[in-house]
């Protein structure tokens, strides 16, 4: 959730994005205040390898913090919810990946639609850590914005030029990001899908102990694998990591979507 700079965005550079083509899909999710271009690294590897991506915008988000405020984490899981209807009536096997926000989100899909085939998540957070997460409730009401912070938790600081990102963020909306952790924390008992978990150990934005919490819930899914990266901060798809990360999320995908099932299932 580092901020990169304040908005408006130049539209160009954070709207939603499609890449590759065939038979399976992948749909990745930006996080908190982020917006698509986080995870346009990770999209060109899995398009060059034959999968279908879309990147969508969630609502709230490109745009204005004011336009975040009028949200709510439905809003954002509707959204998600949507993208993958879209994607999924052009593909036969549809993955999900997903980053910070996006990550939980994914998890949330995943938990609610069984034709998620497999579910990347990257720094996903189930809880928020600190004092303030707690007060949020009472907070919203009393403060309007929050204003992110300049530390940067990247082992390649210059990374954070691929980062679009508000720099002041609605109360209000960081409580429904609360929310939604409370909500999918809940629910990860309820995965079938095979779900891959990533974090990064210099992660100062979220837990990196979400990370183990999350494998350890996944009682129901049919494969679980969580990664800890000592090097790498909060934004993995674009941090020094990121090039293993994406090969392996490739492979994770490719293990339980090959392109034989995809063809099989399409009748071929």
């Amino acid at each position: 959730m580092t901020a990169r700079s304040l908005a408006p965005f130049d539209p160009d550079a954070v709207r939603p994005w499609h890449l590759g083509d065939g038979p399976r899909g992948v749909l990745l999710i930006h996080g908190f205040a982020s917006t698509p271009p986080e995870l346009r690294r990770l999209g060109e590897v899995l398009a060059a390898n034959g999968f279908r991506c879309h990147a969508p915008v969630l609502p709230g988000h490109g745009t204005t913090p004011k336009d975040l405020e009028r949200t709510r984490w439905q809003d954002w899981a509707a959204c998600v919810a949507e993208a993958f209807d879209a994607l999924a009536s052009e593909c036969d096997d549809v993955m999900v990946a997903g980053q910070s926000m996006g990550g939980t989100l994914a998890l949330h899909l995943a938990a609610h639609d069984l034709r998620v085939r497999a579910v990347a998540a990257l720094a996903a957070p189930i809880w928020l850590s600190g004092p303030l997460p707690p007060l949020l409730p009472v907070i919203r009401h009393l403060v309007r914005w929050h204003r992110a912070g300049d530390d940067v938790d990247l082992w390649h600081p210059d990374a954070v030029e691929e980062l679009y990102s508000y720099g002041i963020r609605p109360t209000r909306s960081i409580d429904e990001l609360r929310r939604l952790c409370a909500v999918v924390r809940n629910e990860l008992a309820e995965i079938r899908a095979p779900v891959l978990v990533v974090h990064g150990e210099r992660d100062r934005s979220i837990d990196p102990r979400c990370a183990r919490e999350i494998g350890r819930r996944l009682i129901g899914s049919q494969a679980v694998q969580v990664e800890l990266l000592p090097r790498s901060g909060h934004a993995i798809s674009v941090d020094v990591d990121r090039d293993s990360v994406n090969a392996q999320i490739l492979q994770w995908f490719e293990r339980f979507a090959p392109v034989a099932h995809a063809a099989a299932t399409a009748g071929l």
